[in-house]
């Protein structure tokens, strides 16, 4: 039966690149296949290039492939990556160059971009798409001047279209997670982009590898204390078959695990509801999925199916959203948690007296609540005067950096004129903007991807 054998590269931006190495250089694979990418991400990538047009990719796709480029050209292993973010066509530019300079002439990078639609948003509203906020109904209109970027969730039909003209290394934007996997099953195993059965059942396949190390005994909430050598965790190998079913490993002498109950717990996430995983190529079902465990470090995925993509894509818009201001102290034994209260009350009546704006303010007790929330867990009685510390933060989401940069100011005086005690406040930190998602709808047929490959030429060919 024909198969793929997809090696997971990366799986976040600044992931360890130590897994593919390793993975290049002991693993039977044909591709590398590597995640950069999530929502605030793509935020962060359209702000650097607001400074630096040349910029707007995650940069760490250049240290990654002076790691594994040469091995993979050695082996023929071809690399599938959504690096580019904000701005591929840079970044496929940069992939180039490193390839001159490694003397890899005649390798092709394709970039597939498409996906960003930031320039197009008024006539996309005007043709009646309204972009609403699908969590909260909102029309547009309330931020759009804040819109900082529009991306889109594109699927896989550049990276297949990249690989069939020949390309060794294909840099895309905002492509979704499972399209850099999804797009080489689609290439070897010869599913059409109407199989949508074959196409839910890669796409489930896809989700159970693509954060990488989770799938392998990372995160592991099941057996956490069991995962051997998690510091040198091995990444996802995966082969898939042409019936749409997979089996699942890891790079050999690596350390974690690949047990029905890791692959269990990537398997959930993020999917809501299993019969109607909805994504770019398609719908897949995962409800029914078997897993099963057959040989160590092996797990069998069979069952997976699915149905035909949405009419509509998801895009990614993000927009500003005020600045955060913020301060933290410590008080210590005796009446640590009485003083940190007290401290609090100083702070916020300065606040006042400064005529302070906020929107949002938060208030976190650090190993106490401050992942949990009030909400959950009680905050600290006063009675509790054995503690031997406390630590608060206090948040504020501001409406102007000004603002923001009060919170820290205002704190300042608690260690000469508040509480007996306070410590920890530190040197001011830097004012944070903060960036909101907007999530929305477009109909797929204002959406096409567009591929440009380059061949990487000698700089004598380059001159003439």
């Amino acid at each position: 039966m024909k198969s793929v054998k997809l090696g997971t590269g990366l799986a976040f931006w600044g992931d360890s690149i130590r897994p593919a190495i390793e993975m290049v250089e002991r693993a039977d694979i044909q591709y590398l296949c590597c995640d950069h990418l999530a929502e605030l991400t793509m935020s962060i990538l359209n702000k650097q290039k607001s400074k630096r047009p040349d910029l707007g990719y995650t940069t760490d796709i250049i240290p990654f492939l002076r790691g594994v480029l040469r091995k993979c050209h050695e082996r023929g292993i071809k690399i599938i990556s959504n690096a580019g973010g904000a701005n591929p066509e840079s970044c496929a530019r940069e992939v180039v160059k490193l390839c001159q300079e490694f003397g890899l002439y005649g390798m092709k990078v394709a970039c597939v971009t498409g996906d960003d639609i930031m320039d197009r948003i008024d006539d996309v509203l005007a043709q009646g798409v309204a972009l609403e906020n699908t969590d909260t109904g909102q029309p547009l209109a309330e931020i759009r001047d804040r819109v900082t970027q529009a991306n889109v969730y594109t699927g896989c039909e550049g990276i297949v279209e990249a690989l069939e003209n020949g390309a060794d290394i294909v840099i895309c934007g905002r492509v979704t997670d499972a399209a850099v996997y999804l797009g080489p099953m689609r290439y070897e195993l010869g599913w059409g982009a109407e199989d949508w059965e074959l196409l839910g059942a890669g796409t489930g396949i896809a989700h159970c590898v693509e954060c990488g190390g989770q799938a392998t005994g990372g995160l592991y909430s099941g057996g956490w204390d069991e995962m051997r050598n998690l510091p040198s965790l091995g990444y996802p190998v995966t082969t898939v078959f042409e019936n749409g079913e997979a089996i699942l490993s890891k790079t050999p002498q690596t350390g974690g695990g690949v047990t029905v109950g890791t692959v269990s717990e990537q398997l959930v996430y993020e999917v809501m509801d299993p019969a109607n995983y909805l994504t770019a190529d398609s719908v897949a079902d995962v409800s029914q999925i078997k897993l099963d465990q057959i040989a160590p470090d092996q797990v069998k995925i069979s069952n997976v199916t699915g149905k035909p993509a949405p009419a509509t894509l998801k895009v990614n818009m993000g927009y500003r959203a005020g600045f955060v201001g913020e301060a933290q102290f410590t008080y210590t034994w005796p009446d640590a948690v009485k003083k940190a209260k007290a401290g609090l009350e100083f702070l916020a009546e300065r606040l006042k007296q400064v005529d302070f704006k906020a929107s949002e303010t938060r208030v976190e007790y650090i190993g106490r609540n401050s992942m949990w929330g009030p909400e959950l867990v009680a905050n600290p009685g006063e009675d509790e005067t054995e503690l031997d510390e406390i630590v608060v933060r206090f948040a504020a989401r501001c409406p102007t950096a000004e603002d923001a940069r009060k919170v820290f100011t205002e704190s300042v005086p608690l260690y000469n004129n508040g509480p007996a005690g306070a410590s920890g406040i530190g040197t001011r930190p830097p004012i944070k903007e903060l960036f909101g998602i907007w999530p929305c709808l477009i109909p797929r047929e204002f959406v096409t991807q567009k591929v440009a490959i380059t061949e990487v030429l000698q700089p004598e060919e380059v001159a003439a």
